[in-house]
């Protein structure tokens, strides 16, 4: 079965994770350290060709009050250039808080989360994946 790559994308580094092949468990994968918007663009499709995956869902940065920001702006031309490269669904997923969630839960772990940005990163791409999988797996 394919799988679902969930991506929380940063002008420097890209968290991300991966489901299981039922698509049931979000597992950080990797943090991806990038030089350029185009790198990001190239290390993402080369993901894309080393796992078989049905959709990657991007983490859609949406201001708090809703607007979009100049981050948003950046996410948009990712997606842009990954649904011209890849045939599968680019699905956006808001991920508002989802670094605050992260950072709660390292830290209750005592995990300083200064000097482990990546971690950071990944565990933001899992909750979002995992809220996404949860959302489609409904009873």
């Amino acid at each position: 079965m394919n799988r679902i790559l969930s991506v929380d994308y940063g002008n420097r580094r890209i968290g991300l994770a991966l489901s299981d092949p039922l698509n049931i468990i979000a597992t950080p994968l990797d943090t991806l350290v990038i030089s350029s918007m185009e790198d990001g663009i190239r290390q993402l499709i080369e993901l894309y060709q080393q796992y078989p995956l049905k959709a990657i869902v991007m983490g859609y940065p949406i201001g708090n009050s809703g607007n979009k920001t100049e981050q948003t702006r950046i996410v948009d031309k990712i997606i842009e250039a990954l649904e011209s490269a890849v045939d599968i669904p680019i699905i956006k997923w808001d991920e508002r808080y989802t670094s605050v969630e992260a950072h709660s839960i390292l830290k209750i772990q005592g995990i300083k989360t200064r000097n482990n940005k990546g971690i950071v990163d990944q565990l933001a791409a899992r909750i979002m994946l995992q809220e996404y999988l949860d959302s489609q797996n409904t009873l």
